[in-house]
């Protein structure tokens, strides 16, 4: 399957989690991928490993709380393949230790937090809509978050930005349709990656476990295969939806006892 044989793609926070499972299924299938990573380092190794093996592929540096950034990558890319056909919007998170509850959260982390979880976004698809326009078309694809759907103890400044994304995919479905560009999202549950092994505990993973209607959690290829979905022609008829990918974590009312 080459469902993205001669297409270039630009995936921000690629070299790592979600964002390198989502890199490793687009190479897979024939894309032409634009690794971009805050680190350079994994950016550098990723792309090496996929070289050596064939793949087509550039790496670079890219901030997502810098504008400037956003823009140099969305050069680099034109500068490497001339086109991009496909955006795959993939950072985000915010710090635990200042995004709390509404009542003791840092309004000062307001700004940072949302630049990284929804300006970026925002900013990145308004540097990509022309050049997707002046090709006849192309395709975001927006990871969000549960969180931007339902709410927790802590993490409102994440919750609320997330929320910012879901919304944010609707108008550019809306807005570019008729030039062709398809814009949609993903909206993960608790998605067992090399982060959320390291912070969360067994005790906290089980309590995910017990609300999902599956009986098991969520591996990053089981986002990355939806995100390559929905890049895909295979959904040349969906827009502006959000996909949750979450084990149905978020289907069922507290009175149906899953655990």
């Amino acid at each position: 399957m080459n469902r993205f044989e001669n297409k270039v793609v630009v995936i921000t926070g690629a070299a790592g989690g979600i964002g390198e499972t989502t890199t490793r299924r687009i190479v897979s299938e024939g894309g032409k991928v634009v690794i971009a990573d805050h680190s350079e380092k994994r950016a550098e190794q990723l792309a090496n490993e996929l070289t050596h093996a064939g793949a087509d592929v550039r790496h670079v540096y890219f901030s997502a709380t810098e504008l400037q950034s956003c823009k140099d990558l969305i050069d680099f890319s034109m500068n490497e393949y001339q086109r991009i056909d496909v955006l795959i919007n993939n950072v985000g998170g915010t710090d635990p230790k200042r995004d709390l509850s509404i009542e003791k959260l840092d309004i000062n982390y307001f700004d940072e937090a949302f630049h990284l979880n929804l300006c970026c976004t925002m900013y990145l698809s308004q540097q990509v809509i022309p050049i997707m326009t002046a090709n006849g078309g192309g395709n975001i694809v927006n990871v969000a978050s549960i969180s931007g759907l339902t709410a927790d103890a802590n993490g409102t400044l994440y919750g609320a930005s997330k929320a910012g994304v879901i919304n944010l995919t609707k108008y550019i479905a809306t807005q570019m349709g008729k030039k062709n560009i398809r814009c949609n999202a993903v909206a993960p549950g608790l998605i067992l990656t090399p982060t959320a092994l390291d912070n969360l505990n067994e005790d906290v993973r089980n309590i995910f476990l017990g609300q999902c209607a599956t009986p098991y959690l969520g591996e990053p290829e089981d986002v990355a295969a939806t995100i390559a979905f929905l890049a895909s022609n295979d959904a040349r008829y969906i827009t502006g939806q959000t996909i949750v990918v979450d084990g149905g974590l978020t289907v069922h009312n507290p009175t149906v006892a899953l655990s």
